[in-house]
């Protein structure tokens, strides 16, 4: 497998939760990360802690994901500051919770040019650099609601089959120049991590286990092509057979 000491990350949704758990699984693998999000507080606070482990680098960025120019500006921040732009982890997102029939239509356009948009912009920003260097990896948090519908999250089911579409077109047109593109798709998951053991729901998915997930698809060898990951719980009061 591949070592990812001395590579670039940018994870959009950086400095909380899955994010943020992401980041701290890279770092220790050596990776330089930039994080970004709309919440100032949270990525200095998350770029700290992980400028403590001495291994990756972490720095900040403010990012609304909806703003091309924005966009442009983080993937250009990361190349003047680590000189590549080796992973795009896009992980910003948000939902809303109302029925197809009393979806307001600013709703509507919040959750699609967050999700979906924005997953967009981040990937045209990136691509250039990774073009130029033959190499690169792109990696959308999807969901199961990417691989089914659900009632009361019309907008939000949308927006992440459009992911996987979008990212499943962006592999054709990028696999000759060396380039990945992959849409894990997670069931539930708990967040804010817990902060005691006894507060963990082993009914859900821990962000630890998509931190996990990803190093391990970035560390695959470039011969191996995984297709899209569904990840789910596996309930700790199931019996074993």
């Amino acid at each position: 497998m591949k070592n990812l000491k001395g590579k670039t990350a940018i994870i959009t949704g950086g400095g909380t939760g899955v994010g943020r758990a992401i980041a701290t699984t890279l770092v220790e693998e050596g990776v330089n990360v930039l994080l970004a999000s709309r919440t100032k507080d949270h990525l200095i606070d998350t770029a700290n802690q992980l400028n403590k482990i001495g291994k990756g680098k972490a720095i900040t960025a403010s990012l609304d994901v909806r703003d091309k120019e924005n966009c442009i500006k983080v993937a250009q921040l990361a190349v003047k500051e680590f000189g590549s732009i080796d992973f795009l982890v896009n992980n910003a997102g948000l939902g809303v919770g109302s029925l197809v029939k009393d979806t307001t239509e600013a709703d509507w356009d919040k959750v699609i040019d967050t999700n979906l948009k924005g997953t967009f912009f981040m990937m045209q920003s990136v691509l250039p650099t990774m073009i130029d260097q033959e190499s690169g990896f792109i990696l959308n948090i999807a969901s199961q609601a990417a691989k089914r519908g659900y009632a009361q999250a019309g907008p939000y089911c949308a927006s992440k089959f459009g992911v996987v579409g979008l990212g499943d077109a962006l592999q054709e047109e990028v696999y000759e120049h060396g380039i990945t593109v992959h849409s894990l798709c997670p069931a539930l998951i708990q967040t804010p991590a817990p902060t005691s053991e006894e507060d963990r729901d082993y009914n859900v998915l821990q962000v630890e286990d998509l931190a996990e997930t990803v190093a391990y698809l970035f560390k695959m060898p470039e011969r191996v092509k995984i297709d899209d990951i569904g990840l789910y719980a596996r309930p700790k009061s199931r019996t074993r057979v």
